[in-house]
């Protein structure tokens, strides 16, 4: 009786703080996540680079000192983390 206690608080709050907390902390991080143009931005250049040769217009839409950290990274997530950046955060 007492497991099941345990997975339906577990499941009914926990959960959802998770959720929750989570949400709030990649929003607090990239706060352009949520705007419509900059979500664009990111998939456009995700889609475009990935068979590996970028076009010039995409390349001008990310700052000379995001194109240098991007390309002298060896590890794909950081790359990832660096497009991100590139189109959320508004320096």
């Amino acid at each position: 009786m007492k497991k099941k206690k345990f997975y339906k608080v577990f499941i009914l709050k926990i959960v959802p703080l998770f959720v929750l907390g989570f949400s709030f902390g990649v929003i607090a991080i990239w706060p352009g996540l949520v705007s419509g143009n900059n979500r664009k931005c990111f998939f456009n250049i995700l889609k475009d680079g990935r068979d590996g040769d970028i076009q010039l217009k995409t390349m001008l839409k990310v700052k000379p000192n995001y194109l240098l950290k991007i390309k002298n990274t060896r590890n794909t997530y950081l790359k990832i983390l660096l497009i991100g950046d590139s189109c959320f955060r508004n320096f």
